[in-house]
């Protein structure tokens, strides 16, 4: 009777529209309240440099960018809410200040637009900022020459195109190489560090880098390339064999030495041809000298010429290699010291303040 009462009371709770809590998931997979934040990007007004611009230009095409930004699949936060946030937003350059708009308006990136103006001619340049410390992780380059504000407007559109796909995929992972090589086993160093051989495919830091291609017996390719997180970056390369390239060392003392041989068996055979002696072959001779001497047996004249021509070429080809090879051992001796040089560390005490410098 009990059970059946308490079954009842519940029956009724239930009608009555009593909340009820539900059971958690087996699994414990309710939610911790940490996701990670979403995109948002902080647009720093238009920085004019050059030539003076109307205020009604820079409106416009302040307004093109920020339309061109809304399009993605992003919070923006526009310029005029970020000056509120930060009244010293439009003069902000260097990674600290970014860094410091980020943290105003919550911004996990910032955009920078900067416009050269050069009578009718435009340089535009956007740049787009870790919110975090202000590292610049990408960027859209543009100029028009003779132009107006409307083309000026149409470069942004572009830039602003090419910031959107970047951070539409900013939640996708970590930057992602892919490099093809024709021939195939080169070497790729980004930043000066060997990260493997083609075909190379592998995650990157994002962020501007050096990417360098190099391969012995082909000239070494180098392009700057800017990764971002969640981005394929595909690079292809067409190495160029060097040309006109003396063999290593070793083969210096060999053709040296072929050359040295060439000459004394010229000098051999000099000697011979010169001797006063009777030479026979097979006690005979076909046809006597007035001196009773055999020359069709021993025609000297046509081995010493040759062997002495390629016994100085080989000589020649010998010590050029030598000196070539020591200029080369030599210019890496340099770099080699140029670069220890640059990573040593250099100790710096000025005004109220102690700085270490070096390149690492």
């Amino acid at each position: 009777m009990l059970r059946l009462a308490a079954l009842v009371a519940a029956i009724g709770m239930g009608g009555l529209g009593v909340p009820v809590l539900a059971a958690q998931p087996a699994d414990g997979s309710e939610s911790t309240g940490k996701e990670a934040p979403a995109t948002k990007a902080a647009i720093l007004p238009l920085v004019v440099e050059g030539d003076e611009m109307p205020e009604a230009d820079r409106q416009q095409l302040t307004g093109r960018l920020v339309e061109g930004l809304e399009r993605g699949d992003f919070e923006v936060v526009p310029p005029d809410q970020v000056v509120a946030k930060a009244p010293g937003a439009a003069s902000c350059q260097d990674a600290g200040c970014l860094a410091s708009i980020g943290d105003a308006t919550g911004a996990t990136h910032v955009v920078r637009a900067v416009v050269k103006v050069d009578d009718r001619d435009y340089e535009l340049r956007v740049i787009l900022a870790n919110g975090e410390d202000g590292v610049e992780i990408a960027a859209a380059e543009d100029s028009c020459q003779i132009c107006g504000v409307a083309e000026v407007g149409d470069l942004i559109d572009a830039a602003a195109a090419t910031l959107r796909t970047k951070l539409d995929a900013l939640s996708q992972g970590p930057a992602t190489l892919v490099v093809a090589s024709n021939p195939v086993g080169a070497r790729v160093y980004i930043d000066g560090e060997l990260k493997g051989t083609t075909p190379f495919n592998g995650p990157v830091l994002p962020g501007k880098q050096v990417l360098r291609i190099s391969m012995d017996g082909f000239i070494t390719v180098e392009r700057e390339v800017t990764f971002v997180e969640g981005i394929e970056e595909q690079q292809s390369f067409e190495l160029e064999k060097v040309p006109s390239r003396l063999p290593a060392r070793p083969w210096g003392w060999v053709s040296i030495g072929g050359g040295i041989a060439g000459l004394g068996t010229a000098a051999v055979f000099t000697y011979l041809g010169q001797a006063e002696v009777n030479y026979r072959l097979g006690g005979s001779c076909p046809q006597e000298d007035p001196q009773g001497e055999c020359p069709e047996i021993w025609n000297t004249e046509a081995i010493v010429l040759g062997t002495a021509i390629a016994g100085a070429a080989l000589t020649t080809l010998g010590v050029a290699i030598l000196l070539n090879s020591s200029r080369r051992e030599k210019k890496k001796v340099e770099a080699s010291t140029e670069a220890t040089a640059r990573r040593r560390v250099r100790f710096g005490v000025g005004p109220g303040s102690v700085s270490l410098r070096g390149r690492f």
